[in-house]
């Protein structure tokens, strides 16, 4: 894993491991093999470790982004199913209350499937702002049924009205992101996205960095009340009593293989901590393996974030 450090000039030196998550450095440290290592400690919601970093990858240099790190720093076993998997799932959690980001194959682009309908509806409610206007009854009932009931009409009807590829790629250009890649009208669910993008935009959501309150609120309040048919993974494995604003996605794979393409995202909230993750997979042997695969991992994701849930 890559390291960075920084140092605060007083007291022990703070190491950074993968992108920036934090360590303390102990008075500890070997030769090995004429190589000189330092011990550090981390501490995440869930757990206290110590290891070991080579003293030739640490500087002085002061991050300059937020904290992250591979997942091994969260919950070794979880990165150890990881690694099992490969790249057929890729997954990005964000600890919003300690700002810290752990990641595996986070960049990786997969279908969307019907999650896919998130950034649709996001896209129509930014066009509404700019035509100064609030969503029509009709509209209002397109969005709701989309995102509640995963209405497939709805979402091809939305997605027409947004002027599809060129729609969606205005809306991310204009809030800074990149990472979705919209399929054509009538084939939207085979849209591409890296779990770090839908974290990302959902980031943005839960901040309040993209549209107005009342907007926010609305989409928020879909997502929310999601039918008990789409609330499996981060829907029904998540820390009991939270508050959940989730869209799934599956659908068979676009390979010819008989495989499934399963995924998850949502914000999760409960009193002061809030989590927010996605978790996409494809090549899973059958529909039910694919979300077995996606409730274990948002089981434990929240499990280590919320230990106290």
């Amino acid at each position: 894993m890559a390291l960075a450090a920084t140092s605060s000039g007083a007291g022990p030196a703070q190491v950074h491991l993968g992108a920036n998550f934090p360590l303390t450095l102990t008075s500890n440290s070997a030769k090995i093999n004429g190589r000189l290592w330092y011990e550090a400690t981390w501490q995440t919601p869930s757990r206290h470790a110590t290891g070991w970093v080579p003293a030739s990858a640490v500087t002085t240099v002061k991050p300059r982004v937020g904290a992250a790190a591979s997942f091994d720093a969260l919950d070794p076993t979880l990165a150890a199913y990881f690694a099992s998997l490969g790249t057929r799932i890729g997954v990005d959690a964000f600890d919003e209350t300690r700002r810290v980001t752990y990641t595996f194959n986070a960049d990786l682009s997969f279908f969307c499937a019907s999650s896919v309908k998130v950034p649709i509806m996001l896209t129509f409610l930014t066009q509404l702002e700019a035509q100064g206007r609030e969503p029509s009854v009709t509209e209002s009932r397109l969005l709701r049924t989309m995102i509640e009931n995963s209405n497939n009409t709805s979402a091809e009807e939305l997605y027409e009205k947004i002027g599809a590829q060129s729609g969606i790629n205005a809306f991310m250009r204009g809030i800074g992101l990149t990472g979705l890649v919209p399929g054509k009208p009538g084939w939207w669910g085979h849209s591409t996205i890296t779990p770090a993008t839908m974290v990302a935009l959902l980031t943005k959501l839960h901040q309040g960095t993209i549209l107005t309150a009342a907007h926010r609120q609305l989409a928020r309040g879909y997502m929310e009340h999601v039918d008990s048919a789409g609330r499996t993974g981060v829907g029904d494995s998540s820390p009991a009593g939270a508050t959940v604003a989730m869209k799934d996605g599956w659908t068979s794979a676009l390979d010819g293989t008989g495989t499934y393409v399963v995924n998850t995202s949502g914000i999760v909230s409960l009193g002061t901590e809030t989590y927010i993750v996605s978790v996409y997979t494809d090549h899973d042997s059958s529909y039910g393996a694919g979300w077995k695969i996606i409730r274990h991992v948002a089981k434990v994701v929240g499990q280590d974030l919320m230990p106290a849930a």
